[in-house]
């Protein structure tokens, strides 16, 4: 049968745009939108500058936490497992100052075991980093701001941190405000939330 060249036009237009469709499909769509909850940070590290290394324990879980480099600001990294398995792909963000140690708890025993790690970072409302852990991850814990009330009055950072029992103890210098020496010192307690705050209590001056 004869083919028209009007219809042989056709056909090759037609495998012409279909090989230009092909090439389409190749091709990487960029794309505006963004996440509402973005990536936590993982800053590159230096595997051979490892300047604190530490584990510790809480019930069935165990913490290796490891700090590189000695700016004022360093990378730490945290693995968590419960057993021989790692419960959540490692954390590695920054933090202020040189870690000078973590302390593991339960504080409100529900089971998720708390990490808390303190730093040399003398700032007011700085030092101290906070997560609960489950089985499948973990969660920041809020961390307490200058302390309401009269237990602020005086509060110029230098805070030091414990846990005694349910609650996480913290002590700082009372410095009047015309910046002389300090008067003593005060402690707060905190209880940890259900929504993972911590919740100021009583505090007491010594």
């Amino acid at each position: 049968m004869r083919i028209s060249s009007f219809s042989c036009l056709l056909l090759a237009a037609g495998v012409a745009s279909t090989a230009l469709s092909a090439c389409d499909s190749t091709r990487q769509v960029a794309t505006t939108e963004s996440s509402s909850s973005p990536l936590p940070s993982t800053p590159a590290i230096d595997e051979g500058d490892v300047t604190f290394n530490q584990e510790v324990t809480q019930g069935e879980y165990r913490f290796e936490v490891k700090t590189f480099g000695s700016d004022d600001s360093r990378v730490i990294s945290i693995r968590s497992y419960r057993g021989s398995s790692l419960t959540t792909d490692p954390i590695r963000t920054s933090v202020m100052g040189a870690v000078t140690s973590v302390l593991a708890g339960d504080m409100n025993g529900n089971g998720k075991p708390e990490l808390y790690v303190m730093t040399d970072n003398k700032k007011a409302n700085g030092g101290l980093y906070g997560f609960e852990f489950t089985d499948r991850g973990y969660s920041p814990i809020t961390m307490p701001g200058t302390p309401i009330g009269q237990a602020g009055m005086g509060y110029m950072g230098q805070d030091t941190y414990q846990i005694s029992g349910s609650k996480l103890v913290r002590s700082f210098p009372i410095t009047p405000a015309d910046g002389t020496a300090s008067t003593g010192n005060r402690t707060v307690e905190y209880t940890l939330d259900g929504s993972g705050k911590l919740v100021m209590g009583q505090s007491m001056d010594r």
